[in-house]
């Protein structure tokens, strides 16, 4: 691993909401080799610690996203290759590609939910990024190419499993197949995002109430929540139903139910505790 990696992003904790912001305005943003080792990283250090109940992404400059960093191929010279070699190669080639995909599973997969808040251009990787995420909002001069069609490739490190499961399944397909530039106006239109703002400030304000709105709600309940989501979307009602039976069974905290119902008839504001308080996270001591 390279030492010095510098982080191409800034990460603000204030009140159990977490801020990622993306800090290469020159380079539009775009996601460098130290972005994907250290992005996944930061997220998995914020969910470990128990302490994050909501997480904001934001970018710098004109551009949320100009996808992956083209720097990044420079070295992959393709040469003739014996078979056995393209066979290795070919193996290497998969580990990798799971481990850029990282960069997306790691907002799905972390306890609590995330906020996208896209202003530019958002194309290629940050596509991938965004719809990894819970909700998204985007700038009225927002807008969205999957571009690894226009190069030859298919995208492959989340936009065509998760895109349409997020907007029509029919619209994705065009998206994705045609590579042109999707508007912000179309965008809200179907679905991807939930809300359109005249600026960055009035964005970024917007997604930090949501923010509070989502750290008012008991972690645990919102974690369950989130879980139970991705799980259904990828299977069945009935698998979907068992699983939901599950996991109450299995967290269902009568004391955080106490807690928000007394909360409520008292009008005051519910105190939570962390999910790390709670001995659930053992397992996740294993993790290398």
């Amino acid at each position: 691993e390279k030492k010095n990696m510098s982080k191409p992003f800034d990460v603000e904790i204030d009140n159990s909401i977490a801020h990622i912001r993306l800090n290469r305005p020159e380079k539009r943003n775009s996601m460098n080799e130290d972005f994907w080792n250290l992005f996944p990283k930061e997220v998995e250090e914020l969910d470990d610690s128990g302490e994050i109940r909501a997480l904001v992404i934001s970018s710098t400059g004109p551009h949320f996203s100009s996808g992956i960093d083209l720097n990044m191929f420079k070295d992959d010279v393709v040469e003739e290759q014996s078979e056995n070699e393209l066979g290795r190669s070919r193996g290497y080639f998969i580990q990798q590609l799971k481990y850029l995909q990282n960069v997306a599973n790691c907002l799905e997969a972390a306890r609590f939910p995330v906020v996208a808040a896209i202003q530019g251009g958002c194309i290629g990787g940050g596509i991938d990024l965004i719809t990894a995420a819970d909700i998204r909002l985007c700038t009225k001069d927002a807008f969205f190419i999957i571009e690894e069609i226009n190069v030859g490739l298919a995208a492959d490190i989340g936009t065509l499993q998760r895109l349409p499961k997020i907007i029509p399944a029919g619209i994705a397909r065009e998206w994705a197949m045609m590579g042109e530039k999707v508007s912000a106006d179309r965008a809200k239109e179907v679905g991807l995002v939930s809300s359109l703002h005249d600026n960055q400030e009035g964005m970024l304000e917007s997604a930090f109430e949501i923010a509070e709105k989502l750290v008012s709600k008991t972690p645990l309940a919102m974690w369950v929540t989130k879980e139970v989501l991705n799980y259904s979307r990828d299977h069945s009602v009935k698998e979907g139903l068992d699983n939901v039976n599950l996991w109450n069974a299995a967290t269902l905290h009568k004391e955080d139910v106490m807690t928000t119902m007394m909360s409520k008839m008292q009008k005051k504001k519910p105190e939570y505790k962390n999910l790390r308080d709670k001995n659930f996270l053992k397992h996740k001591s294993t993790k290398k």
